[in-house]
Parts: C-alpha cells; structure tokens; sequence
C-alpha cells in the first residue's frame, strides 16, 4: 500500500475537552501521514468545538464539522458522509491510537488483498492509567467473513467495535449507524464484515480504548436504553439463523448473553427500579427460556454461567443469589 493511499479518520466529539487533544494528536503523529481527520463536533457545552477548530486551523488534513448534539451514530453518519478517503477507521475522542497503526494495517490490506482489518486493543484503567492487552485476535491470518462475524458474536479476540478496524470505504456505502441508540456497533459492524467475504485479522493490538468514568460504555443506571443490547440481537439472531445457519449458535451465544445481562441488572436492582421495567424482565425471562437447551447443551458456556441462566429463566436468582456466590 503506497503512501498516496488516503484514510479518512472519523472523530466524533461531544463534552471531551480533557482527553480530545491527546487523541487528536495520536491520529496526526500517525507513521502513515496521508490522512483526512474529520473532527465532528456533536454540539458540545465545553471547550471541544474550540479544541477542533484550533487542530483545523494547525493543520489542513483536520476538517470540523459542527452539528446541533445526536449522539455517537449521528456523528459518526455525518463523518461518513463528509469522508473523501479510499478508507474509513473510526477513533472516539477519549481514546487514543498506536504511531504505526494504520501503516500496520495498510500493510496487511495489501498482503493479503483484503477490504478490512480487524486489529487488537488494549485497556487502560481510566483511575490507574494501568493499560493491559484487552481483545485481541490470536493470530495474524485470513478468514472469511463468516469466521469472523461469528467470532465477534463469541467475544473471542474482537467484538463489534467500530474503531479496531480498517474498512475499505465500497463497505461502508450501504450502511450508517442507528441513530438514538446504544450499542450502536452491535447491528452494523458484523453486517459490514459480512459483506467483505474475506477479511483479515492482526494480533498487534493498536488502538487504546480508555475506560473512563461517566462514559457510555460505563454508566450503570438501568434505563430505556439499557434494552438496545437485546433488541439488537432480537434482530441479528433469526437474521443469522436464516442466511448464515454456519455461525447460527455463535448468534445465538450472543442473544442468551443480552437476554441474561438484562436479568443479571434487574435481579441485583433496587425494587422500584425492577417495578418500573418489570415488563421489560417479563419479557426477557420468556425469551431465554427459549434457549434452555441450548445453554445446557452449548460448549460456549461455563459451569457457572448455565448454573446462573437457569436460575434466572427460574426466577430463582435473586434468592439463590447469596448461596450461589458463596459456593
């Protein structure tokens, strides 16, 4: 891959001013320089929007973009639309990325002649600043977009995140993210590999995903949208069952996971909180009670996680609860 190959890095931003800098900067120090950063500012209250203007005003390969606040999937479209590069990478603006991740990726695109990369990430403690591998793929190889999308429903060495790939831009141009939701990567990133055929995975982890206190990715208040995850999957699963049958039980894992973490949240809150989404929990015992032989039968779950399911398509968890952890 020659260096006249363009990638346009979309950005969005809303209320980052204390990280933004950091992860703007690590885009632009990138090895491979021939970049497009689109910066959108998602109508932050703080000093964002100042911050991306000074970065365009800096250097000419920084476009800003400012739009009345949307959420994470309406900026990220906005981007989309904005991007002129022969490809697309997504970075948020809390996070930051490695000197030579995209020179990396490039290289493994023109090796083995693929439209996307799948890479690894690490964790950073947001309190300790302690940073660890997080999900990573084990190997560097090629697989089918199947292998992969299965994979992502499994946890295993990647997930449905936007930002530790490098899409080919042809991928992108019949999608956008859902807008008003959470987990917005959920229904669209295993769509976009599947529509690669083949694709390929990196075990060098590049990008530094930051868990930071307040985040989306990190607030535990149960409310409405709590439920994206699993309406999510109510999607994905029969989508996967009918056109892929080959990866239909890593679609499967993946809806008992969204159904039993719903529980999981509803069983430990307090008795208003269950009260008012009572029929939400209504509604998620009856679908995974759906999948009982599955879980019993299924090699994707431990001990310990068919022993909690079945207590929770039981309605025996909340009382069982202190025995069980105590075991």
């Amino acid at each position: 891959m020659n260096r006249d190959t363009r990638i346009s890095v979309i950005v969005p931003v809303y209320n980052v001013e204390e990280y933004l800098s950091r992860c703007v900067d690590s885009i632009l120090a990138q090895t491979h320089s021939n970049l497009e950063v689109i910066l959108v500012d998602d109508g932050a209250k703080d000093a964002s929007g100042v911050i991306c203007d000074g970065y365009a005003a800096k250097d000419p390969r920084v476009k800003v973009i400012h739009k009345k606040n949307g959420g994470l999937s309406s900026a990220r479209n906005r981007g989309l639309e904005a991007a002129g590069g022969e490809y697309i990478a997504f970075v948020d603006s809390d996070d930051w990325i490695e000197p030579d991740a995209y020179a990396h990726l490039l290289h493994i695109m023109d090796k083995y002649d693929v439209k996307l990369v799948c890479g690894g990430r690490y964790d950073v403690d947001g309190d300790t600043g302690e940073k660890t591998v997080g999900l990573c793929p084990a190997r560097e190889e090629v697989i089918s977009a199947e292998e992969l999308a299965g994979r992502i429903f499994l946890w295993d060495g990647c997930d449905s995140s936007a930002c530790d790939k490098l899409y080919h831009r042809s991928l992108l141009e019949n999608f956008r993210y859902p807008e008003g939701k959470v987990c917005e990567d959920v229904p669209v990133t295993y769509r976009i590999v599947l529509a690669a055929e083949r694709v390929a995975v990196s075990d060098k982890p590049f990008y530094n995903y930051f868990h930071r206190s307040g985040s989306i990715s990190t607030a535990a208040a149960i409310t409405e949208k709590t439920f994206h995850f699993s309406r999510h999957t109510e999607e994905i699963y029969p989508y996967i069952r009918q056109h892929y049958p080959a990866i239909e039980n890593q679609a499967r894992y993946l809806r008992v996971r969204s159904l039993s973490h719903i529980l999981l949240l509803l069983e430990q809150a307090e008795k208003d909180t269950r009260k008012q989404f009572s029929a939400e929990y209504r509604h998620a015992r009856k679908e995974l009670k759906k999948h009982t032989g599955f879980i019993l039968k299924s090699p994707y779950f431990g001990k310990k996680e068919k022993i909690t399911n079945l207590l929770l398509n039981l309605g025996l968890y909340r009382m069982l609860r202190p025995v069980f952890h105590r075991a």
